[in-house]
């Protein structure tokens, strides 16, 4: 009977059409099917899997154990060895010009340790101007430029140092690291190119990190490398066909690692050869180099708009606090809306701008500042020199003088140990010196190791003498002896270093000279 029933359905059955069915089978793909079959069975694994539970409790006292053995994860690694030789920091009780006081320590020490170059530090006409502005606005802003911490002082300093720099526009930043670090990410991006010296300090390289740009490095100073990697992006942009983008090359006035200057001449011929922007820290050359003090671009005669962005630091420059930037109007705005150092920091206090606005009013009043600072720069170069067992790395009219070991110990910490141990000792006798130091951790290329030494312009011909006796002690007592032939291997190196120097000024000078004649001659035509 059911067999009857199934024979009248078969007409039925036999109508219907299977196209779509193997329309369906024929777009399987075997391994979608497979991956969907996996993780259907580890979905199904997951759902019911037994949570773990231990086969008996624990009692209390095997609770107590594992509670009494149980060590925490440090909340921040060892200190390395080079990290515990600057575990011990002066403490600094009072100040003068030239002077300091220190905890545990009777009496005055010379400081050679800060960068106060104008010797704006401690000056009176300074500190009056500073408690006068503590009185009219208080020792604080709370707030940001752009939300009610804009101050008259603020738009002062702005224009005072627009007008001695000669630039189109200026803008002042709280905090001088923050300046150079926001400036670049402002104006570089994702996809755009900084080519950058290796020298460049931590500040620039916590921007050029920030922008997320595509970054080439090229060996420091060195301009043959330089014109090397704007070749081959420039090769690899014509095989690529990459689209254009904002291009800028990273370099330093006067680098504090290494001593020595830019070759801001001949790279402003690579930036126009290969249409390349410039951004230029000059924290440590404006109110240093130039004969006014103007900084790298009056050092080489090149005008100051021709550089796209320059910064700086207040508490290089004028021994006040914070920073700031110099270029167009344009890329001056540009940052009052998108510079995080600017928009989401509170505004520079009112004592600190009028101390820098002050600052730089003495630079351009009194320009025999920078001579004298020249001077005894050049005192200070001859002198170091001179001490057996060490020789200076820096160019001769840098006030940032680095002080190196003569011989190597074969390690960094072994350098740096016997480095801090002359440091040590230059202050048992009231002489305040400081290693460079480094985030070692996280800067990508490291100087070699030095004693830096900053020059100031109110340094005595006695200060000068005082600390170039000091530190001979300290070296002398810390050194291994050397014997005559090393003593007259380095009177001979010493005698080609003086020779490189002269003809490093004779190449300068000349420079300039063809700089100034080229503008002459423009300004006939």
């Amino acid at each position: 009977m059911v067999w009857s029933q199934l024979e009248r359905l078969r007409p039925i059955f036999e109508n219907i059409d299977a196209t779509p069915i193997h329309s369906f089978a024929d777009t399987i793909n075997p391994f979608q099917l497979a991956l969907d079959v996996v993780l259907l069975v580890f979905v199904l694994y997951v759902l019911n899997r037994k949570s773990y539970k231990p086969e008996k409790p624990l009692s209390k006292e095997e609770i107590e154990q594992l509670i009494a053995e149980w060590e925490p994860v440090p909340l921040h690694p060892k200190l390395t060895p080079e990290q515990e030789l600057d575990s011990k920091t002066p403490v600094i009780t009072g100040t003068t010009p030239t002077h300091v006081t220190i905890d545990g320590i009777e009496g005055e020490v010379l400081h050679l340790a800060r960068t106060n170059f104008l010797g704006t530090i401690g000056h009176p006409k300074v500190e009056e101007s500073a408690r006068n502005a503590v009185y009219k606005y208080g020792t604080g802003t709370c707030g940001p430029r752009g939300f009610y911490g804009t101050i008259d002082v603020h738009l002062e300093l702005e224009e005072r140092i627009k007008n001695f720099m000669r630039s189109e526009d200026a803008i002042i930043y709280s905090y001088g690291f923050a300046t150079v670090s926001s400036a670049i990410p402002s104006f570089s991006g994702r996809g755009d190119i900084l080519v950058v010296d290796k020298g460049v300090s931590y500040a620039l390289q916590t921007g050029i990190k920030l922008s997320r740009s595509d970054v080439f490095w090229f060996e420091h100073n060195d301009m043959a490398d330089l014109e090397r990697v704007l070749k081959e992006i420039k090769d690899t942009d014509r095989r690529t066909k990459r689209k254009l983008t904002r291009r800028f090359i990273v370099i330093e006035g006067l680098y504090p690692s290494y001593g020595d200057i830019t070759p801001l001449n001949e790279i402003m011929k690579l930036k126009e050869q290969y249409c390349y922007r410039i951004i230029m820290d000059e924290s440590f050359s404006i109110g240093t180099l130039g004969k006014t003090g103007r900084g790298v671009t009056e050092h080489f005669n090149v005008p100051v708009r021709s550089v796209e962005i320059i910064t700086g630091d207040l508490a290089s420059t004028v021994g006040s606090v914070g920073g700031f930037c110099l270029g167009s109007t344009a890329i001056i705005y540009h940052q009052r809306l998108n510079g995080p150092g600017y928009v989401y920091s509170a505004s520079l206090p009112a004592l600190l701008t009028r101390a820098a606005t002050t600052g730089f009013d003495m630079l351009d009043e009194q320009p025999q500042l920078v001579d004298r600072l020249r001077n005894n720069t050049a005192a200070l170069h001859k002198g170091l020199s001179a001490i057996d067992g060490m020789r200076v790395v820096s160019w001769a009219q840098s006030p940032v003088v680095l002080l190196t070991l003569d011989e190597s110990t074969g390690t960094r910490l072994g350098d740096e140990t016997l480095l801090q141990a002359i440091v040590d000792k230059a202050l048992e006798s009231k002489v305040l010196l400081t290693r460079a130091k480094f985030v070692a951790v996280q800067e990508k290329f490291l100087a070699p190791p030095a004693i830096r030494i900053f020059s100031s312009a109110v340094f005595t011909d006695e200060h000068i003498r005082t600390a170039l006796k000091v530190i001979k002690a300290a070296a002398d007592e810390v050194l291994p002896k050397r014997d005559a032939s090393q003593k007259k291997q380095k009177s001979r190196r010493q005698s080609s270093v003086t020779e490189t120097a002269k003809e490093a000024e004779e190449f300068l000078s000349s420079s300039k000279t063809t700089g100034e004649r080229k503008r002459r001659s423009t300004r006939k035509d």
